[in-house]
């Protein structure tokens, strides 16, 4: 299998303090021809489900790589350090915690699981006596084995095989299908611009609520309830619309994102403050209106 010397690089480190810095120097030193990716480190802190849907999302848009993921609430426990084989060659490094599997499977599927073994990659890493940290895996364990998989070690140098049943995998995003004409779902993604991503496609909205097929006419009045599931909880009104200029200003609508899932919006402002909602909320979609002819 041919090695890439790119690696790309997620975590929740954010971009103060150093961490993100400490990582790459690491790689640099084992592999001055390491080019690295950075995806993003304003993963949510600690969140696990955050990082993996964005390394799904990503990872396949890219070729064959190393990927460096570190979102690892559980650092320094006995949870396994892992190297990940996809059917495409792609190498994934970081916590067996969840993080790195949805992403393999959209490499083409897990082929082979690696437990890392922390004194061989620092070993064959050169990494200086005395420097490990059970706080800093990313610097001392990660990130030295990404770097020695872009150089062309193998998981095998490094790690002890592991049986990919073993894996911890995230559990479903929830989905309850209330009617035929009403759906709760579960807050994925809040963006930067306040857009609320939704945890159910769009080609399942329009398989199960008899939701036209995209685009859509600017003047869709195809309408939608949107609340939030409890007792004496506000509702809003929102339109089916093909992109944020078919909105009027301060109008609510419902639109199929640039990932195909089923998103909420607001004309010039935050839909997620609209609605009071973050990654996990349970939001109501209920269609009320059919469709113009």
């Amino acid at each position: 299998m041919r090695v890439p010397h790119l690696v790309t690089f997620l975590s929740d480190f954010g971009l103060g303090g150093g961490y993100v810095a400490a990582c790459e120097a690491v790689m640099l030193r084992i592999h001055p021809a390491t080019r690295v990716l950075h995806i993003t480190h304003e993963v949510p802190v600690g969140d696990v489900s955050a990082g993996a849907l964005v390394l799904s999302r990503v990872l396949p848009l890219g070729a064959p790589a190393v990927h460096l993921a570190v979102v690892d609430p559980g650092v320094g426990t006995a949870r396994h350090a892992l190297a990940l084989v996809a059917a495409r060659g792609d190498i994934l490094v970081g916590p067996d915690n969840g993080l790195l599997v949805e992403a393999a499977d959209c490499l083409g599927g897990l082929r082979e699981a690696w437990g890392l073994d922390h004194h061989r990659v620092r070993a064959l890493a050169g990494a200086p006596a005395g420097s490990f940290s059970a706080t800093f895996h990313g610097r001392d364990v990660f990130a030295p084995a990404a770097a020695l998989f872009a150089r062309g070690k193998s998981p095998a140098d490094v790690a002890s095989a592991l049986d990919p049943a073993s894996l911890v995998r995230l559990g479903p995003r929830r989905i309850d299908w209330v009617s035929t004409r009403e759906v709760a779902v579960e807050v994925i993604e809040v963006d930067r611009f306040g857009n609320v991503a939704l945890a159910l496609s769009f080609e399942d909205l329009k398989g199960r609520l008899g939701v036209p097929a995209q685009p859509v006419p600017s003047d869709s009045s195809l309408g939608f309830t949107v609340d939030l599931p409890g007792e004496g909880l506000p509702s809003w009104k929102a339109r089916l619309v093909h992109t944020y200029g078919d909105l009027r200003p301060g109008e609510l609508g419902v639109f199929r994102d640039s990932w195909g899932q089923v998103a909420l919006a607001l004309n010039g402002a935050s839909a997620a403050e609209l609605l009071g909602v973050r990654l996990g909320t349970l939001v109501r979609l209920k269609v009320t209106e059919e469709p113009a002819q």
